[in-house]
Protein backbone atom coordinates (compact mmCIF):
# COMPACT_ATOMS: atom_id res chain seq x y z
CA UNK A 1 0.00 0.00 0.00
CA UNK A 2 2.67 2.34 0.77
CA UNK A 3 4.13 1.53 -2.44
CA UNK A 4 1.21 2.70 -4.17
CA UNK A 5 1.13 5.77 -2.53
CA UNK A 6 5.04 6.65 -2.98
CA UNK A 7 4.12 5.81 -7.16
CA UNK A 8 1.34 7.86 -7.06
CA UNK A 9 2.88 11.00 -5.63
CA UNK A 10 5.75 10.36 -7.81
CA UNK A 11 3.59 10.34 -11.21
CA UNK A 12 0.88 12.37 -10.46
CA UNK A 13 2.41 15.29 -8.72
CA UNK A 14 5.14 16.16 -11.36
CA UNK A 15 2.68 15.95 -14.46
CA UNK A 16 -0.24 17.87 -12.20
CA UNK A 17 2.30 20.75 -11.70
CA UNK A 18 3.73 20.02 -15.96
CA UNK A 19 -0.41 20.58 -16.74
CA UNK A 20 -0.92 23.60 -14.27
CA UNK A 21 2.78 25.62 -15.66
CA UNK A 22 1.80 24.60 -19.13
CA UNK A 23 -2.01 26.43 -19.31
CA UNK A 24 -1.87 28.59 -16.33
CA UNK A 25 1.71 29.74 -15.57
CA UNK A 26 3.61 32.51 -17.53
CA UNK A 27 7.55 32.34 -18.75
CA UNK A 28 8.10 35.64 -20.05
CA UNK A 29 11.45 37.92 -19.66
CA UNK A 30 11.23 41.48 -20.47
CA UNK A 31 14.65 42.70 -21.77
CA UNK A 32 14.66 46.17 -19.97
CA UNK A 33 15.77 49.54 -21.70
CA UNK A 34 19.15 50.75 -20.44
CA UNK A 35 19.27 54.72 -19.35
CA UNK A 36 15.88 55.59 -19.15
CA UNK A 37 16.99 59.17 -17.80
CA UNK A 38 19.82 59.77 -20.17
CA UNK A 39 23.21 58.55 -20.15
CA UNK A 40 24.75 59.77 -16.97
CA UNK A 41 27.14 62.57 -17.73
CA UNK A 42 25.64 63.25 -20.48
CA UNK A 43 22.82 65.64 -21.88
CA UNK A 44 19.54 64.26 -19.90
CA UNK A 45 16.33 63.31 -21.18
CA UNK A 46 12.91 61.71 -19.60
CA UNK A 47 13.16 59.34 -21.97
CA UNK A 48 15.27 56.40 -22.74
CA UNK A 49 18.43 57.30 -24.26
CA UNK A 50 17.91 57.27 -28.59
CA UNK A 51 20.50 56.64 -30.60
CA UNK A 52 20.89 58.86 -32.85
CA UNK A 53 21.55 58.76 -37.13
CA UNK A 54 25.79 58.11 -36.98
CA UNK A 55 26.12 60.99 -40.27
CA UNK A 56 28.51 62.38 -38.32
CA UNK A 57 31.27 60.16 -39.80
CA UNK A 58 33.73 60.31 -42.81
CA UNK A 59 33.14 59.96 -46.35
CA UNK A 60 32.09 56.07 -45.60
CA UNK A 61 28.76 56.97 -43.57
CA UNK A 62 25.48 56.96 -44.28
CA UNK A 63 22.37 57.71 -41.77
CA UNK A 64 21.57 54.86 -39.94
CA UNK A 65 17.95 55.11 -41.21
CA UNK A 66 19.69 53.55 -44.26
CA UNK A 67 19.04 50.14 -42.53
CA UNK A 68 14.98 50.22 -41.95
CA UNK A 69 12.65 50.77 -38.71
CA UNK A 70 13.12 46.58 -38.07
CA UNK A 71 16.41 45.67 -37.74
CA UNK A 72 18.32 45.43 -34.40
CA UNK A 73 22.09 47.00 -34.71
CA UNK A 74 24.92 45.55 -32.97
CA UNK A 75 27.48 48.26 -32.95
CA UNK A 76 30.94 47.93 -31.53
CA UNK A 77 34.54 49.70 -32.68
CA UNK A 78 37.51 47.99 -34.25
CA UNK A 79 40.87 49.78 -33.53
CA UNK A 80 44.62 48.20 -33.87
CA UNK A 81 45.16 46.82 -30.70
CA UNK A 82 46.92 43.47 -29.96
CA UNK A 83 45.93 40.99 -32.83
CA UNK A 84 44.54 38.28 -30.97
CA UNK A 85 42.35 40.75 -29.31
CA UNK A 86 41.05 42.21 -32.16
CA UNK A 87 40.28 38.76 -33.54
CA UNK A 88 38.27 37.52 -30.43
CA UNK A 89 36.47 40.52 -30.92
CA UNK A 90 35.58 39.67 -34.47
CA UNK A 91 35.21 35.78 -33.32
CA UNK A 92 32.40 37.01 -31.20
CA UNK A 93 30.24 39.29 -33.81
CA UNK A 94 30.60 36.20 -36.45
CA UNK A 95 28.94 34.28 -33.44
CA UNK A 96 26.04 36.44 -33.30
CA UNK A 97 25.86 36.28 -36.62
CA UNK A 98 25.73 32.94 -36.81
CA UNK A 99 23.08 32.17 -33.67
CA UNK A 100 20.44 33.76 -36.86
CA UNK A 101 21.43 32.20 -39.34
CA UNK A 102 18.37 31.04 -40.39
CA UNK A 103 16.11 34.11 -39.00
CA UNK A 104 16.52 38.13 -39.83
CA UNK A 105 20.01 38.72 -38.64
CA UNK A 106 21.05 42.05 -36.93
CA UNK A 107 22.93 44.51 -38.52
CA UNK A 108 26.39 45.39 -37.28
CA UNK A 109 27.77 48.80 -37.03
CA UNK A 110 31.13 48.64 -36.60
CA UNK A 111 33.01 52.24 -35.36
CA UNK A 112 37.18 52.04 -36.51
CA UNK A 113 38.97 53.75 -34.43
CA UNK A 114 41.30 55.15 -37.49
CA UNK A 115 41.40 56.46 -41.15
CA UNK A 116 40.14 54.99 -44.71
CA UNK A 117 42.96 52.84 -45.30
CA UNK A 118 42.15 51.54 -41.30
CA UNK A 119 38.49 51.04 -42.34
CA UNK A 120 39.79 48.85 -45.35
CA UNK A 121 42.27 46.57 -43.25
CA UNK A 122 39.60 45.89 -40.98
CA UNK A 123 37.05 45.17 -43.82
CA UNK A 124 39.39 43.18 -45.26
CA UNK A 125 40.55 41.01 -42.32
CA UNK A 126 36.78 40.68 -40.75
CA UNK A 127 35.37 39.10 -44.29
CA UNK A 128 38.18 36.87 -44.40
CA UNK A 129 37.27 35.43 -41.03
CA UNK A 130 33.21 34.83 -42.15
CA UNK A 131 31.51 38.02 -41.38
CA UNK A 132 29.13 38.64 -43.95
CA UNK A 133 29.54 42.22 -45.94
CA UNK A 134 25.69 42.43 -46.86
CA UNK A 135 24.92 42.92 -42.86
CA UNK A 136 27.63 44.97 -42.19
CA UNK A 137 28.80 48.96 -42.35
CA UNK A 138 32.25 50.27 -41.39
CA UNK A 139 32.50 54.01 -40.46
CA UNK A 140 34.96 55.92 -38.81
CA UNK A 141 35.67 59.77 -37.78
CA UNK A 142 37.72 62.03 -36.18
CA UNK A 143 38.93 60.58 -33.02
CA UNK A 144 37.23 63.46 -30.80
CA UNK A 145 33.92 63.02 -32.58
CA UNK A 146 34.55 59.57 -32.45
CA UNK A 147 34.66 59.10 -28.67
CA UNK A 148 31.88 61.43 -27.97
CA UNK A 149 29.26 59.24 -30.11
CA UNK A 150 30.78 56.33 -27.77
CA UNK A 151 30.15 57.97 -24.57
CA UNK A 152 27.05 60.12 -25.00
CA UNK A 153 25.31 58.17 -28.07
CA UNK A 154 25.13 54.50 -27.33
CA UNK A 155 27.19 54.23 -24.02
CA UNK A 156 30.15 51.51 -24.62
CA UNK A 157 32.56 53.74 -22.99
CA UNK A 158 32.77 56.33 -19.98
CA UNK A 159 35.94 57.91 -20.80
CA UNK A 160 38.29 58.26 -23.32
CA UNK A 161 40.93 55.62 -21.70
CA UNK A 162 38.42 52.84 -21.94
CA UNK A 163 39.22 49.55 -23.41
CA UNK A 164 37.43 49.55 -26.49
CA UNK A 165 35.58 45.84 -26.80
CA UNK A 166 32.41 46.72 -25.57
CA UNK A 167 29.27 45.72 -27.65
CA UNK A 168 26.08 47.13 -27.84
CA UNK A 169 22.60 46.23 -29.35
CA UNK A 170 19.91 48.53 -29.92
CA UNK A 171 16.84 47.86 -30.84
CA UNK A 172 13.89 48.54 -33.95
CA UNK A 173 13.34 52.25 -31.75
CA UNK A 174 16.95 53.17 -31.61
CA UNK A 175 16.69 52.29 -27.86
CA UNK A 176 19.75 50.68 -25.88
CA UNK A 177 18.74 47.37 -24.83
CA UNK A 178 22.17 45.92 -23.49
CA UNK A 179 25.89 47.26 -22.86
CA UNK A 180 27.87 43.57 -23.23
CA UNK A 181 31.84 42.67 -23.11
CA UNK A 182 32.63 41.88 -26.38
CA UNK A 183 35.64 39.50 -25.20
CA UNK A 184 33.34 37.15 -22.74
CA UNK A 185 31.79 33.97 -24.57
CA UNK A 186 29.26 34.08 -21.76
CA UNK A 187 28.50 38.23 -21.85
CA UNK A 188 28.07 37.46 -25.60
CA UNK A 189 25.96 34.63 -25.19
CA UNK A 190 23.63 36.62 -23.34
CA UNK A 191 23.58 39.23 -25.87
CA UNK A 192 22.09 36.42 -28.44
CA UNK A 193 19.47 35.52 -25.96
CA UNK A 194 18.14 38.41 -25.09
CA UNK A 195 18.18 39.40 -29.18
CA UNK A 196 16.03 36.08 -29.33
CA UNK A 197 13.77 37.09 -26.49
CA UNK A 198 13.24 40.56 -28.55
CA UNK A 199 12.47 39.46 -31.58
CA UNK A 200 10.30 37.19 -30.28
CA UNK A 201 8.31 39.66 -28.84
CA UNK A 202 8.54 42.12 -31.49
Amino acid sequence: MKKLILLVFTLVIPASVFIFLKYFGTNTFEVPYLFENGIPNCLQSESPNIVSDFDIFGVLAQPSKEYGKSEYLIYAVLEKREEDQLSKLITQLIRIQDAFFESDPPYFVLLVNGDLAEVQEMKLLSSSMGLKRGNTQYFYSDESVLFEFLKCEIALIKNNSDELTNIALVDTERKIRGIYAGLDREEVDKLILELKILKQQH
